[in-house]
């Protein structure tokens, strides 16, 4: 993206966020972002929030003052958790709130700049069609996921996925990135049809055609998102398919090279696989800490998942850690690991 497409883009999200503040409170964090806003003639009701209390005030402000916000905090790790907290007190209080504008913003300009304070220089700064930013700004580092990022979690029962995934979330969100948590079987039609168990008395193979049904559907929403500049974490994708579906579940195991041909069509490649690998007996000792098994969660049977998953993992180049290691020293591992492909 050019200098001139660039400018083009950010002022249509601020042409955005100038209808938008006719009827909802701008959120900025300080005296210098409002000042900001003022000069690129956005001058609607404005609050900031280190002055004016804190989150949970600005949400009660919020409420006095039409129910509506945009959440317009730098994109920093700072503005990043600030405009979390402010997720929860809108949300507990009822109220609406758009965090596009700042998605958009972050994902146009945060190779050049890291909070709003400085976006009326960074616009002049273009509009004079520079070949870079130089004095005056807070620059912040080059690596960073500009187009998005597709990650995907996986490993067997009791791996730990779900967890990760949400230290993932909390540490990529603080940093500014726009984070969509998922995972398959999904809530959508197809995935919801699976997770309720209304499909009884049908063969493996076709149990099998219906995963496959719901991540086509998945991949098309995934691409989305993930053009709009969005980190999609994924909680289980193609592997899982393959891996438990030709495993011998209940006597019945699937042919491997079926079922990757059938998924190739339908997927894109991640930018990043994390397989989480753990001793199945470990893994059903966490599980029963949950409550009762399903038909997944038999040893023999997830002896044989891991054993495909390590074998997917060689063939498709996941990367494995152990999941009786550090989450938090998973996830940070994962972070440099995204960092360094882009």
């Amino acid at each position: 993206m050019n200098d001139e497409e660039r400018l083009a883009e950010v002022k249509e999200v601020l042409d955005d966020l100038t209808e938008l503040s006719k009827d909802h409170v701008i959120l900025v964090e300080g005296l210098k972002d409002k000042r900001a806003l003022d000069s690129m003639g956005i001058t609607g009701d404005v609050f900031m929030i280190q002055s004016g209390g804190g989150p949970l005030t600005a949400a009660e402000y919020v409420s006095r003052h039409g129910g509506k916000a945009v959440i317009l905090t730098d994109w920093d790790r700072r503005g990043g958790t600030i405009a979390r907290e402010l997720g929860n007190q809108l949300s507990s209080l009822g109220l609406e709130y758009d965090r596009d504008i700042r998605a958009k913003l972050s994902f146009l300009c945060r190779k050049y700049i890291k909070d709003i304070e400085s976006l009326d220089t960074l616009l002049e700064r273009l509009a004079f069609n520079t070949s870079g930013i130089k004095g005056g700004f807070d620059i912040v580092a080059e690596s960073g996921f500009l187009k998005g990022a597709f990650l995907v979690i996986e490993g067997i029962d009791g791996a730990g996925k779900t967890t990760l995934c949400s230290i993932l979330e909390k540490r990529l969100t603080e940093e500014g990135y726009v984070v969509e948590v998922t995972q398959e079987p999904t809530y959508d039609e197809i995935g919801s049809f699976i997770r309720e168990g209304k499909v009884k008395g049908i063969s493996q193979k076709a149990e099998a055609l219906l995963f496959t049904a719901d991540r086509a559907v998945h991949t098309e929403r995934i691409s989305r998102l993930k053009e709009e500049g969005r980190i999609v974490i994924c909680d289980r994708y193609f592997a899982s398919t393959v891996a438990y579906q030709s495993s011998g579940l209940n006597g019945e195991a699937l042919d491997r090279e079926w079922l990757i041909s059938m998924n190739l069509p339908v997927i894109v490649t991640p930018d990043l696989t994390v397989l989480l690998d753990i001793d199945p007996r470990k893994g059903l000792n966490r599980i029963g800490e949950r409550g009762k098994l399903s038909k997944f969660e038999e040893s023999r049977f997830l002896e044989n998942a891991r054993r495909e998953y390590l074998r997917l993992a060689d063939e498709f180049g996941f990367t494995v850690f152990d999941a009786e290691e550090s989450q938090t020293e998973i996830a940070e591992a994962i972070i440099a690991k995204l960092k360094e492909r882009f």
